[in-house]
């Protein structure tokens, strides 16, 4: 017989590898968010830029990171059924 799945524990990998890549973003984006706060700027622009950055983080990234969490999750929750039907054979 021909194996048709997942190996479960190749498939946890891959889903720890992507929520360390959305743990990167993260780093990246307070790494970024930090620059933005920082620079030497004072004034209305200013005050819209920032703002338009933090509503930026604050909704688009967020809501990448957490699609890869999700993304994740499903992955375990997959290995995690190819192993109950791999065991009940």
């Amino acid at each position: 017989m021909a194996f048709k799945g997942m190996n479960p524990e190749e498939g946890r990998e891959v889903a720890t590898g992507i929520t360390e890549a959305g743990q990167q973003i993260l780093e990246a984006i307070d790494q970024v968010t930090a620059q933005v706060n920082g620079v030497n700027w004072v004034g209305p622009d200013y005050d819209a830029y920032q703002q338009d950055w933090n509503s930026f983080v604050s909704s688009q990234v967020s809501s990448l990171v957490d699609a890869f969490q999700a993304k994740s999750d499903e992955l375990n929750q997959h290995a995690e059924q190819q192993e109950v039907t791999s065991n009940s054979q």
